[in-house]
């Protein structure tokens, strides 16, 4: 009968690895479980290092799914499906809805030319051998160290991939969204009463928008929401044209800050027609008086009354 052939073990430090990837952890309790489990691969003299590492990283797992898929939303998918004898969500779903929310690989692929299913295979590949070692038996118990550290790498390779890719993927699929609908939108900020500015002039233009950031905000089973981040341009105008051709009114170029948060359905997160769209331009600087000189004085005050 073949023999199965010995894991090779990698030219790591496997405990080191371990605990290079606590800040990956979502929260403070599966970075304490992240770092029990790095602990035990430290103890190279303890017959049971693999054991407590698998249990550590069962506990990890499960709560990260916890964090980054609750059940409730996994649940609200258009694309779940309950699996017979399961009454809740299986690990395949849950790290489906961990890394693109209630989207369908077919709308990730589209979007961003990514194919999830080899890595939540991967995971999963890995998770079910290292689970094989969560209950110790004198028959089971993997002694060879070489042999330890070669099982503990790919678990905790494929779970680093699965927490970097549940951050990148996600800013993958939100560039590809606010990409088709960027333009849009600065659109409907420069013709549309910006209240913000309106309080600060009855009169005035919007110049130009410039965006610095985008920001994922969440990706759930029925939305995706981000925001992005800038500032806007604008001439603030009093008086009529007359008064300013006079030299009794003023035109005066701003530069505010702004956010707008962008919320899309997942059925349709590329159509500005089902985007809800909220913005907020901050000109507080503006009520800032320090040392304002008496122009400054005189054109707020004309701000107040212009009409």
């Amino acid at each position: 009968m073949p023999v199965a052939p010995v894991p090779v073990a990698p030219a790591v430090d496997v405990a080191k690895l371990g605990h290079s990837m606590i800040e990956l952890a979502p929260t403070e309790f599966t970075r304490d479980t992240m770092l029990g489990a790095a602990l035990a691969l430290d103890q190279r003299e303890n017959p049971l290092r693999l054991n407590l590492f698998a249990t550590a990283i069962r506990i990890f797992l499960d709560h990260v799914m916890d964090a980054l898929a609750p059940r409730e939303q996994v649940e609200a998918c258009r694309w779940f499906e309950p699996v017979e004898g399961q009454d809740k969500p299986v690990r395949k779903a849950r790290l489906t809805y961990a890394l693109i929310g209630g989207l369908t690989v077919e709308q990730i692929e589209k979007i961003t030319g990514i194919d999830v299913k080899p890595l939540i295979n991967e995971v999963i590949g890995a998770y079910s051998d290292l689970n094989k070692q969560v209950h110790g038996r004198e028959d089971t118990i993997v002694r060879d160290l070489d042999e330890q550290d070669a099982i503990a790498h790919d678990v905790l390779v494929a779970l680093a991939a699965l927490l970097e890719a549940q951050r990148d993927y996600r800013r993958e699929i939100v560039d590809g969204i606010a990409d088709a609908l960027r333009s849009e939108a600065v659109e409907k900020l420069t013709t549309e009463t910006v209240g913000e500015i309106d309080i600060l002039a009855a009169h005035y233009t919007v110049d130009w928008v410039g965006i610095d950031e985008r920001h994922v905000v969440g990706i759930t089973a029925t939305h995706v929401e981000y925001e992005i981040t800038g500032s806007v341009g604008v001439t603030l105008l009093y008086g009529s044209g007359s008064d300013r051709r006079r030299g009794d009114g003023a035109e005066i170029g701003e530069e505010f800050p702004i956010g707008m948060r962008f919320q899309v359905p997942v059925e349709t997160p590329q159509d500005i027609g089902k985007a809800e769209i909220t913005s907020e331009i901050d000109t507080s600087a503006w009520f800032d008086n320090g040392d304002d000189d008496d122009f400054d004085d005189g054109v707020r005050n004309m701000a107040d009354s212009d009409v």
